[in-house]
């Protein structure tokens, strides 16, 4: 048998687990930035991705948080306003979201959940030196993810924000939400374009998949923009390909995820983290 890697994980009858839950999951790359940080801090606890089928969701969450060893859940596409269904607390974060991405067990046994999406990339945007405040935006996608940023947009002073998704309705909802937290943030429903706002974000699931193509018809990028995509894998999607070619500043999804670690940290309560 080969000797264990010093960077793999040991795992025995004592670890401590923490699930990722998503569909599809192959692109999730949460264990790869968390698992070295609780090795690094001495923790024996693993962060492990479970691929859960939409006509499973239910049974699924429900063994896995029976399990006596597992602590949390992280929740991703296309399950994070579906999770809520399931949590016993919802954080304020979570509440104006209308999603979660996170759910923790209690001493008490009972659940609680919240939202980090949208801090985790208004926080990884600021250390790259990128800030949203005053500046406008075209938000594509108000499912869990859209949801997330552009409340945490609002929170970091971004207006006005247009929202744009193929449900419309959704999008609408969103937009009230977005107003009843922060109404300075001027969210309104509007065609997914990129000309006139400052900032263009894709917060939908197309361009992950191979084939995908743009999330919507956005037209000409101009170089001035700030061109963000929340998808991690593949690190280059069709819009950041397309934002690159017009000169624009791009950032991926894995600006979201390593800004949202230390967040996740302190919700896991990892270490004795707060």
């Amino acid at each position: 048998m080969s000797e264990i890697s010093a960077a793999q994980p040991v795992i025995d009858g004592s670890t401590r687990l923490i699930g990722i839950v998503g569909d599809p999951i192959a692109q999730v790359k949460s264990p790869l930035v968390l698992n070295p940080r609780f090795k690094m801090a001495g923790l024996n606890t693993v962060l492990v991705p479970f691929h859960v089928l939409p006509e499973a969701f239910d049974a699924s969450l429900r063994g896995l948080m029976a399990l006596g060893n597992l602590d949390g859940l992280i929740v991703t596409v296309p399950y994070k306003a579906r999770a809520m269904g399931l949590v016993d607390r919802i954080e304020p974060m979570a509440a104006k979201t209308g999603a979660i991405n996170a759910m923790r067990r209690e001493a008490d046994q009972s659940w609680s959940g919240d939202m980090f999406d949208g801090r985790g990339l208004v926080r990884g945007l600021a250390d790259e030196g990128l800030s949203v405040a005053g500046r406008s935006v075209m938000l594509i996608g108000a499912g869990g993810a859209g949801s997330a940023v552009a409340v945490a947009f609002a929170e970091a002073g971004a207006s006005p924000i247009a929202l744009h998704d193929i449900d419309r309705a959704k999008a609408s909802v969103l937009a009230a939400r977005v107003t009843k937290a922060i109404p300075a943030a001027q969210p309104h429903v509007a065609e997914a374009r990129a000309r006139g706002f400052d900032i263009m974000v894709n917060a939908t699931p197309v361009g992950m998949a191979s084939g995908d193509g743009l999330p919507a018809d956005i037209g000409a990028l101009s170089s001035f923009q700030l061109v963000i995509d929340v998808i991690a894998a593949p690190e280059v999607t069709p819009l950041l390909a397309k934002a690159r070619a017009a000169g624009c500043r791009t950032v991926g999804g894995k600006a979201m995820l390593t800004g949202q670690a230390a967040e996740l940290e302190k919700f896991f309560r990892i270490g004795g983290a707060r």
